[in-house]
């Protein structure tokens, strides 16, 4: 999840703080743990917005909350990293792709868009070239050759998961057999150059031929084998990235919708505490509640405060929860919020500021309730796009 060489991730979640590892061994010439450190990337809580934590659901061993079943993205990940490998009865192998042609296809969808855009495979610093197969069954990815003279050409990218020294095992093998004479090296740990030189005669039958064939710069990204768990925990299998998407848009709406009615929620809840202190303010200042100069009990004054119709605290807390508050609960401490204000609470500058809170999260909360959970998605995205 750290490594950001070529062919890995094209979003890396997790900051490579050491030797990772390169596309000289695709990741196997990373360090031993105990020498690398790591922490969240900045876009991973774009990715992964914090405020949806609260609404995942979360799985319980030996009576602890622990990890959440499954996390849900602002675009669906393994489009954007792909993902191959073997399962106990499945396999898989979808390829990766341009976050931003995900975000703009997601985009098009909110926007009730018809004319979708088209996703295609892409690799973050690949630079070589992606061309759809003549039998549309998936892409090949191809390195660059070029010709330098006669007798020399140079290899500067290598297809999508071939390693340079898995690369330099394969040329050995071809000097070994006479098909090149030698070659040269240059490369470093983010780019690939081998510099081959070898008889014109033999240089011309490969051009004949093809020189990405006769060099095996040629791998294919298959798109037949598209397998992935959906949000019940079936394999299925997805014939193609727009068909992963169109499985991923309601599941992450309808987050969005839980998103809008918690925050709903806890802004009725902020605002309806701030009213109730500033108001309790300006009664103790009136001399409507006399907490001061006569001896009351604390169970005197809170049945005051009832009479006056406060809120009570288990009542506010059961709306923040989205639970009617249909009867009377028998909670202590109901209004603790209120009579365990300091007294140097009890001034006109807290009441304006109190009163000025709570009509600023009433403000956000209007502007809240007019914005759909489209609006909410799309408004993640271009936050998203910023870092891409």
């Amino acid at each position: 999840m750290a490594q950001d060489f070529v062919g890995s991730n094209n979003i890396n979640l997790l900051e490579p703080s050491g030797q990772f590892g390169t596309r000289l061994d695709g990741g196997k010439d990373a360090a031993s743990p105990r020498y690398i450190f790591t922490k969240l990337k900045p876009i991973a809580r774009k990715v992964f917005p914090e405020i949806d934590d609260v609404l995942l659901k979360y799985k319980v061993d030996d009576g602890q909350r622990i990890e959440p079943s499954y996390f849900c993205p602002v675009i669906p990940l393994i489009l954007v990293n792909g993902s191959q490998g073997i399962g106990t009865g499945w396999s898989t192998s979808i390829p990766s792709h341009n976050p931003k042609d995900v975000l703009d296809y997601i985009k098009a969808k909110l926007e009730s868009n018809s004319n979708l855009p088209r996703i295609r495979p892409w690799v973050r610093n690949f630079q070589g070239e992606i061309q759809l197969k003549e039998d549309k069954t998936g892409y090949i990815s191809m390195g660059n050759i070029k010709k330098m003279s006669s007798t020399r050409v140079k290899i500067s990218e290598l297809p999508v998961g071939r390693w340079t020294n898995d690369y330099k095992t394969f040329l050995l093998r071809m000097r070994d057999k006479g098909e090149i004479q030698t070659f040269e090296e240059n490369h470093t740990t983010t780019s690939v150059s081998f510099t081959i030189t070898l008889k014109s005669v033999q240089l011309k039958r490969m051009i004949k031929s093809g020189l990405n064939k006769s060099f095996r710069l040629e791998a294919p990204l298959p798109t037949t084998n598209m397998h992935a768990f959906d949000d019940n925990f079936a394999i299925r299998k997805y014939e193609n990235p727009e068909n992963i998407i169109e499985a991923f848009f309601p599941i992450r709406l309808n987050l969005y919708r839980e998103r809008k009615q918690n925050m709903e929620r806890l802004m009725n809840y902020e605002s309806q505490l701030l009213k109730n202190k500033s108001r309790f303010i300006s009664d103790v200042s009136d001399g409507c509640i006399d907490i001061i100069n006569k001896r009351k009990s604390k169970a005197d004054t809170e049945s005051i405060l009832v009479q006056m119709n406060y809120d009570k605290m288990s009542h506010m807390e059961l709306m923040k929860d989205g639970i009617e508050a249909d009867k009377e609960l028998e909670c202590t401490n109901e209004f603790d919020y209120l009579l365990n204000m300091p007294l140097s609470s009890l001034t006109s500058e807290k009441f304006l500021k109190l009163t000025s809170e709570a009509k600023e999260i009433e403000s956000k909360l209007i502007i809240l309730q007019n914005t759909s959970p489209e609006d909410l998605w799309y408004n993640d995205l271009k936050a998203l796009e910023t870092y891409l």
